[in-house]
């Protein structure tokens, strides 16, 4: 063990005293956002002219502000649990991947894509797809331009649109065959992140990827992202810009957030057991493109867990079409604690997609085995890298002085 851990133990201890010394500090803070809440619930007109004032400030492009609009819901208040369809019929899909590594036998890496079928109120056992994994080799799949070795950004963007398009092709086979609601689910936010592209593929990705979000709108989906225990302040960047004056709306102030310690969690804690928080738009020039093509990012609150006393509050993210539909959202609201209850507080279709989809140690051992014997079959020699040999050694104990 290298480890010093009699030197770590006085940092941990000094770590809890300082959690604990913010505590009181932290709920005075999440008591003013709340009352700002409050305050500002149906003051959209307020609102929406300071969210005027704050957007002139971005073409500066050294600021870009990033934070919740109203949209038709009183914002402090609760919204109950409507009770669930009979039948509903939830899909969801969820991808892994093995990245290239310069020190292994070769350079490859390989996407899988699990996908599940629950249909509640049937009594059909969930119906489950793993699509043909898609294995990455030749060089122009790996290297760009430059011959630089493809980040793991691109390859996890890549696995974003893999996942996507096995949840949207799958959501027509339903909405076809059946009259329930078919609510297509997605494990995280809606959202592309392309920041981590080349600049030059950064559009094309995102082309692609709006394409596919008009599949779920055409075929009747209900299409939503679910974002697990999220640290997102979406609507705190909202309430610290409704207590400045017009006149204050300037980017030194806009980034001196007083609540930049907290999050929305903290701040919509009041949820009871099943509701949700109002809707709420995402502002902000990264999610222009989605406006601009009829997906605009909106969000609420939900907390999905039946017990008073241990709240579990997730972000759920849906395109706009599907925002402005009150039916829809009662449905979807009701779908979500539905299936996170079946599990103890997450949805039951995206923890069997993520067991489905990842792979395992000894999956990725029995594909470099593959790849070793089919390299050999050829006459190649599959070797690592002298320094993954050393650690190999030490992680298995073989290393001599």
């Amino acid at each position: 063990m290298t480890l010093e851990l009699n030197q770590v133990a006085p940092q941990v201890k000094a770590m809890g005293q300082s959690l604990a010394a913010q505590s009181p500090l932290r709920d005075e803070a999440v008591q003013s956002a709340q009352a700002l809440l409050q305050q500002f619930s149906t003051n959209f007109t307020t609102l929406n002219h300071r969210l005027q004032l704050a957007e002139k400030v971005q073409p500066k492009l050294r600021f870009d502000w990033v934070g919740a609009a109203p949209t038709t819901e009183a914002l402090g208040n609760n919204y109950p649990l409507p009770p669930s369809a009979e039948r509903v019929t939830v899909i969801a899909s969820d991808g892994s991947q093995i990245l290239p590594n310069r020190h292994a036998i070769t350079l490859y890496y390989l996407i899988n894509i699990g996908s599940i079928v629950y249909r509640h109120g049937s009594n059909l056992k969930p119906e489950t797809y793993n699509p043909k994994p898609l294995l990455y080799y030749t060089p122009e799949e790996l290297l760009d331009e430059q011959g630089r070795l493809i980040s793991p950004g691109e390859v996890n963007v890549k696995r974003d649109l893999a996942e996507l398009k096995v949840l949207v092709d799958l959501a027509p086979v339903y909405t076809r065959d059946t009259t329930e609601p078919v609510v297509a689910l997605m494990d995280g936010q809606l959202t592309l992140r392309v920041i981590d592209l080349p600049f030059d593929q950064q559009e094309k990705r995102q082309a692609e990827y709006i394409n596919l979000l008009d599949k779920p709108r055409q075929s009747g989906a209900l299409l939503a992202g679910y974002v697990d225990r999220p640290r997102s302040t979406f609507v705190l960047a909202l309430l610290h810009l409704a207590k400045l004056e017009p006149a204050d709306i300037t980017e030194e102030n806009l980034r001196q957030n007083p609540f930049r310690h907290l999050t929305d969690l903290e701040l919509f804690a009041f949820l009871g057991p099943g509701e949700r928080s109002a809707i709420f738009a995402v502002k902000g020039k990264n999610y222009d493109v989605y406006h601009r093509s009829g997906h605009a990012i909106h969000f609420f609150y939900l907390n999905v867990s039946h017990n008073q006393t241990t709240p579990h509050l997730a972000r759920v993210e849906v395109p706009a079409w599907l925002a402005t539909d009150p039916t829809a959202i009662d449905t979807l609201q009701a779908t979500l604690v539905r299936q996170a209850r079946l599990t103890g507080g997450y949805p039951y279709v995206l923890a069997r997609a993520d067991e489905l989809a990842v792979i395992s140690g000894e999956e990725r051992e029995a594909v470099e085995m593959m790849l070793a014997v089919e390299m050999r079959r050829h006459g190649l020699i599959p070797e690592i890298s002298l320094k993954q040999r050393n650690k190999n050694a030490f992680r298995f104990g073989r290393r001599k002085p």
